[in-house]
């Protein structure tokens, strides 16, 4: 590969970049029936065509979009690599603080509305086998319920807790109550999604109501008086 080649490879990685920001800007700012293909090229400088180039399709985009969306889940708590590498390792030692951490993650969702109606959406086309959509929840149901599963298994061990159901199938069932209260949050904004995901994440486990997992706004942990 010539130097000119790899010149071209880094700024077609940086305008592939410069999309995805610029899409998620506008799905967060306007709402996803709000997010046009013109509106993108428009916000990068480029034509419709140009922003095809470097995805698939709109689709394709959309799904790029939510898998930056997981990246910058992850990032936004981190102030450094260091602090990712502890932050990840601890959602193996604590799973309490795993639990309140993933309230907090769906009380910052409500933040971007615009965001949940993008995973609402693209979540009825994962359906379709053929859909790039399909590839990216099955990916990312599958690492979801490996995590809800560990963190699981872990809590009960460790609150000795008694449940009728292993840690997979709570896992299922968690991962299916997240998702349902987000849809159900998009239909009534006046749906308290943490309260009620924490409240039912309790009921499931058989734990005491007194175990609060609702974090602060300001990313402190503390619990509600």
């Amino acid at each position: 590969m010539s130097i000119g080649d790899r010149g071209s490879y880094s700024k077609g990685i940086a305008r592939r970049k410069q999309i995805l920001q610029a899409a998620l800007t506008i799905v967060a700012v306007d709402g996803f029936d709000q997010t046009t293909l013109s509106k993108i090229s428009k916000a990068v400088g480029i034509t419709d065509v140009g922003v095809l180039h470097y995805f698939d399709s709109m689709d394709d985009l959309m799904i790029e979009v939510l898998r930056q969306c997981d990246i910058d889940a992850v990032m936004e708590s981190s102030a450094s690599v260091l602090d990712l590498d502890s932050q990840m390792s601890r959602f193996g030692r604590d799973p309490a603080w795993s639990l309140r951490y993933l309230i907090e993650v769906m009380d910052r969702n409500s933040r971007t509305p615009g965001l949940i109606e993008l995973f609402a959406h693209m979540a009825v086309k994962a359906s379709d086998p053929k859909s790039p959509a399909y590839r990216y929840f099955k990916h990312r149901g599958t690492v979801e319920r490996k995590l809800f599963g560990h963190v699981l298994r872990n809590l009960i061990k460790d609150e000795h807790l008694q449940t009728k159901m292993s840690p997979d199938e709570l896992s299922r069932v968690m991962q299916a109550l997240l998702g349902g209260l987000q849809v159900q949050w998009l239909i009534d904004r006046n749906l308290d999604m943490p309260a009620v995901a924490e409240k039912s994440i309790n009921a499931l486990l058989g734990r005491s109501p007194s175990k609060k997992m609702t974090r602060t706004r300001t990313n402190t942990l503390q619990t509600k008086s």
